[in-house]
C-alpha cells in the first residue's frame, strides 16, 4: 500500500515502544523505530499520546515473559480508545504467538524478530481494514542496511543474529534462528554513521560474537579492522562463548588501544557434569586456562560472567564447585540467575530441583559475588584510570566508566562524552569514588 493511499496521511500516527530483555532487544527497538519513522510514523515517549503501543518481548527467562505478559494484560484499558493498535513483537511473540492472540483479543499485530521490515505495511493494513496480523517466519534476516539514528555517547551495533550452539537451557536458537553475520561493509558503514553522530563508545553485539564470519573475515579480523579504521574512542563486544574465544581475539584486544580490556565470558557452571548437561562444549579446566591466557596477555583485563544456579540434577557438591570457581577466578562482576525452564528446550525434559533449594543457592552465590566485587573495588583505591563520562548520577555527580567496564562516580557535573584520567579515592558500598587528574583531548 503506497503512502499516498493512507486515509490518515495528513495526520501521522504516533507509536510508543516498551522494551523488555537484553541489548539485542533494545537494538531491535531502534530498528523498528527507524523503519516506522521512514514510513511517516512518529515516535512518542508518552503512551497517552500514542496510536500504537508496541511491546518488544523477551523469552530468555520465565520471569521476563511473565513481566511482558502482565504488561500486555494491562493494555486492555489503553486499547479501548478507538483507533488504537497494540503490537507484540520479539522473542516471546515468536514463541507464544497463538497463545497471545487467544488470550488477548485486543492485540492487533504479532511479529517475530525476522518480520520487522513489514511492520509499517502491516500497521497501514490494520488501520485501514481493522484486520489482525500474525507473522512469525524465521529466515536469514540481519537488517544489514538499516542504520537507526543514534544520539547517545554509548551505543550498540549488531554484527550478527541468531545462534548455533543449542545450549540445552536456551530458547534463543528457536526464537531468533540460526547464526548469520552481517557484511563487513554494512557494519563499517553503520559504525561510521554512529561516530559522525557523536557516539564515542560502541559495543559489537551478538548472541555469540566469536562466531562472526563473513567472507574471509572472522571476529578477530573484524575487531582489528574497526579499531584501525574508525575514529572511535572505545570499542567493546558482547557476548563471547568460552569455547570460541581464541588467541587471535585476545591479541586484537591487547594490540589495539581502542578496544576495551574487558571480556564477558559466561561460565554458567563450575561443574563438568552440569556443563555437559548444558551442552556448553567446554570443561571447567578449559575455562580456567582461557582466563589464564587472557590475564597473561593482558594483566589489567577485567573478566565478567553469567552463572545459572539450580540447573536440573545439580547437587550441593556441584553447586560448591561453581562457588569455588568464582572465588578462584575472582570475576569482576557476575550476572547470577536461577535456572528458568523453557518449553521447547532439551533441559525442559529434565526434572527440576525444589524451588527452595534453587532460591537458597541463588541467595548464597549472590553473597559470595558481592564480597568479591567489594574487594575488587577496594583494590582500585589509589589507582588511576582512564574514564569516559556517560551520565548524571545522584547529588550532582557524574557516572563514568573505565576501560574495564567498571562504573566510577565523580562528584562533579561533567558533560557526557568527556574523557579523563581519574584517581580512585574511596569506595562507598561497592562504588568507587574518584577525582579528576587530567582531561584528554581527542
Amino acid at each position: 500500500m503506497s503512502k499516498e493511499s493512507k486515509s490518515y496521511k495528513n495526520s501521522p500516527k504516533k507509536f510508543y515502544i516498551k522494551t523488555f530483555g537484553c541489548q539485542m532487544n533494545k537494538n531491535d527497538s531502534s530498528i523498528i523505530t527507524d523503519i516506522l519513522e521512514s514510513n511517516e510514523y512518529k515516535r512518542t515517549e508518552d503512551p497517552c499520546y500514542a496510536d500504537i503501543y508496541i511491546v518488544n518481548t523477551c523469552s530468555v527467562r520465565e520471569h521476563a515473559e511473565q513481566r511482558a505478559l502482565g504488561h500486555i494484560a494491562s493494555l486492555k484499558k489503553w486499547s479501548d480508545k478507538e483507533e488504537r493498535v497494540v503490537a507484540v513483537v520479539g522473542c516471546m511473540a515468536q514463541r507464544l504467538a497463538n497463545e497471545i492472540t487467544k488470550q488477548y483479543a485486543f492485540v492487533n499485530l504479532v511479529l517475530g524478530p525476522d518480520s520487522y521490515r513489514k511492520i509499517a505495511e502491516y500497521l497501514d493494513q490494520i488501520f485501514d481494514t481493522k484486520t489482525r496480523i500474525i507473522e512469525t517466519k524465521l529466515g536469514n534476516e540481519v537488517y544489514g542496511d538499516i542504520f537507526p539514528k543514534r544520539t547517545g555517547i554509548t551505543d550498540f551495533v549488531s554484527i550478527m543474529r541468531g545462534c548455533d550452539n543449542f545450549c540445552t537451557y536456551c530458547i534463543v536458537p528457536y526464537v531468533r534462528g540460526r547464526a548469520r553475520s552481517r557484511s563487513v561493509d554494512e557494519i563499517m558503514s553503520e559504525m561510521q554513521s554512529m561516530v559522525r553522530s557523536g557516539v564515542k563508545d560502541i559495543t559489537l553485539l551478538g548472541q555469540n560474537v566469536n562466531e562472526y564470519s563473513h567472507g574471509n573475515t572472522d571476529f578477530a579480523g573484524l575487531l582489528n579492522m574497526v579499531a584501525q579504521n574508525l575514529e572511535l574512542v572505545r570499542l567493546r563486544f558482547l557476548t563471547s562463548h568460552p569455547k570460541d574465544l581464541d588467541d587471535a581475539t585476545i591479541k586484537a584486544v591487547r594490540n589495539n588501544d581502542k578496544i576495551c580490556r574487558w571480556f564477558h565470558l559466561p561460565l554458567q557452571s563450575g561443574c563438568d557434569r552440569i556443563l555437559q548437561l548444558m551442552n556448553r562444549k567446554y570443561t571447567k579446566n578449559d575455562f580456567q586456562e582461557l582466563v589464564q591466557r587472557i590475564r597473561q596477555n593482558i594483566p589489567d583485563a577485567t573478566v565478567t560472567t553469567d552463572i545459572i544456579v539450580g540447573f536440573p540434577t545439580e547437587t550441593e557438591e556441584e553447586f560448591q564447585e561453581t562457588v569455588g570457581m568464582m572465588t578462584e577466578i575472582g570475576f569482576d562482576n557476575a550476572y547470577l540467575y536461577r535456572y528458568s525452564p523453557r518449553q521447547g528446550t532439551k533441559a525442559f525434559e529434565y526434572e527440576s530441583l525444589p524451588e527452595h533449594v534453587i532460591k537458597d543457592r541463588l541467595k548464597r552465590i549472590i553473597n559470595v559475588q558481592n564480597k568479591i566485587v567489594i574487594s575488587k573495588a577496594r583494590q582500585m583505591i589509589g589507582q588511576t584510570y582512564e574514564v569516559l563520562f556517560e551520565s548524571p548520577a545522584l547529588n550532582n555527580a557524574t557516572r563514568a566508566k573505565t576501560r574495564g567496564n567498571k562504573n566510577v562516580i565523580v562528584e562533579k557535573e561533567i558533560a557526557p562524552g568527556v574523557l579523563s584520567k581519574v584517581i580512585v579515592k574511596e569506595v562507598r558500598g561497592r562504588t568507587p569514588i574518584a577525582e579528576i587528574i587530567k582531561y584528554f583531548r581527542y
